[in-house]
């Protein structure tokens, strides 16, 4: 069971209820002779992350079976989820499937929702934010919908450094409206080239370009001439992001997009072998009545006390079904919650902590990689959370030797553009010791210097 320790706080309330002064009046009817009137010989505190390890690593010697380390990306990420969220998120007051179309009995789960709004509006300096999305493609798949409304053309312009998922949804979701898909040229060095989209922009009636930043093999895009391109054609712009990220890259509303989406999975959700996800989707204020769901507003009620309501409510069930502008029955609420707990528990600085730990273990493990006789890095830009390794024998047969030995290595990139079948991509998130980093390049060395790779 997860341990939250009390705060003094906390103890003070505790010792008011039961009528003492101080926990040594509590005690005071211990004899002398048995109480202890030092403090505990303990180490150093550790973090909640360092505790959980701890006991982990003892309890796999009964199990006999270490857990596996995953540097998987891609999109769903290994990230540190305090114990603190799974405490409040099982609080009765949170344990119902309703959706809140009655405010009066729902406050709790629509100021939750507001507030979730108000942290995705601050991350990506947008306007408007809704109740949230199914996960970060489909997020994507509706903010297109969203531009093409708008600007009332029937081309998207996709990059080819999109996530390979997130470009799948988006065609199965356009293809049923007859919507046209262009592709953004991917430059060698692993990012959108400006120029070229320029060119496609010139030639067609595009009504949204999307930029995913950082893109699926972990590089920082060149938003700036990408947007730049995307006002010369008079384009609305789409931003796929990781949200982690934007506490040191430059926001979507920075560089002039007019739309964002993403993935909020690393916010205090776990892994879970792929899902349930949780999307984001915010938007400039002329796009907000096209945006799908809901978007829970807050007010005063009659006697001046903060209220909250769902303000918009763009669904078939609430509208003449030509007029809805999505078929999403619901947000994510569960996850959501989740996520907003997260938001609040790190805070502003916090963020930017949490980014800085991404990047500082991304930083450390492809250096780590650089060392390696016939292993390169292809992309040589500025990454983020993931990235590249080329590996001198197929990234599979690495994969499947890391595995045996308790380490999922990462995801096979053959058949993406300028990758091929020894490309490998590889995530490192805050949760990644440097015991673990360096445990990934010792097994990387033994796979290269074995003779079938496999043994």
């Amino acid at each position: 069971m997860p341990y939250v320790p009390h705060t003094q706080a906390d103890i003070a309330a505790m010792l008011q209820v039961i009528g003492k002064d101080s926990v040594e009046d509590l005690f005071s009817e211990l004899p002398e002779g048995v109480r202890l009137k030092r403090a505990l010989d303990l180490p150093d505190g550790l973090t909640e992350e360092e505790v959980r390890r701890w006991f982990q690593v003892r309890a796999r010697r009964n199990a006999g079976q270490d857990e596996l380390v995953s540097f998987l990306g891609g999109g769903v990420y290994d990230s540190i989820v305090p114990a603190a969220i799974d405490a409040l998120v099982s609080r009765s007051e949170f344990l119902t499937a309703y959706t809140p179309y009655q405010p009066e009995v729902s406050q709790g789960t629509l100021q939750v929702i507001y507030e979730w709004q108000s942290y995705i509006c601050r991350l990506t300096g947008l306007d408007v934010a809704n109740a949230s999305m199914y996960d970060g493609a489909t997020a994507l798949a509706e903010a297109c919908s969203v531009a093409l409304a708008v600007s009332r053309k029937k081309t998207v312009v996709l990059p080819r450094s999109l996530n390979p998922r997130y470009r799948r949804v988006v065609a199965t979701m356009m293809g049923g409206e007859g919507i046209t898909i262009l592709d953004a040229p991917m430059s060698a060095d692993g990012t959108t080239d400006p120029a070229a989209l320029a060119e496609v922009l010139g030639a067609a009636d595009a009504g949204c370009v999307v930029v995913q930043n950082p893109n699926y093999l972990g590089l920082i895009e060149p938003v700036d001439e990408i947007s730049a391109a995307c006002r010369e054609a008079k384009v609305p712009l789409v931003a796929a992001v990781n949200p982690v990220s934007l506490s040191l890259l430059k926001t979507p509303s920075e560089y002039g997009a007019q739309l964002a989406v993403g993935e909020a999975q690393p916010f205090g959700i776990k892994p879970s072998w792929g899902g349930p996800l949780l999307g984001f989707l915010a938007c400039a204020d002329k796009y907000k009545r096209r945006i799908p769901g809901r978007v829970v507003g807050r007010t005063k009620d009659t006697e001046g006390r903060d209220g909250y309501v769902l303000t918009l409510q763009t669904r078939e069930q609430h509208i003449r079904r030509e007029k809805a502008t999505s078929n999403i029955c619901s947000n994510q609420g569960l996850n959501a919650l989740r996520a907003t707990i997260y938001l609040s528990m790190i805070s502003a600085d916090g963020m930017v902590e949490l980014g800085e730990a991404n990047l500082t273990r991304c930083t450390a493990l492809r250096n780590r990689l650089q060392g390696i006789a016939g292993v390169e890095l292809p992309f040589g830009g500025a990454v983020f959370n993931e990235f590249v390794v080329r590996l001198p024998r197929p990234a599979a047969e690495f994969r499947a030797f890391a595995r045996q030995r308790g380490l999922l290595a990462g995801i096979p990139l053959q058949g993406f553009d300028h990758c091929g079948a020894n490309d490998l991509l590889v995530a490192v998130t805050e949760k990644r010791t440097a015991a673990e980093i360096e445990d990934f390049g010792r097994l990387l060395e033994e796979f290269v210097g074995s003779a079938g790779g496999n043994r």
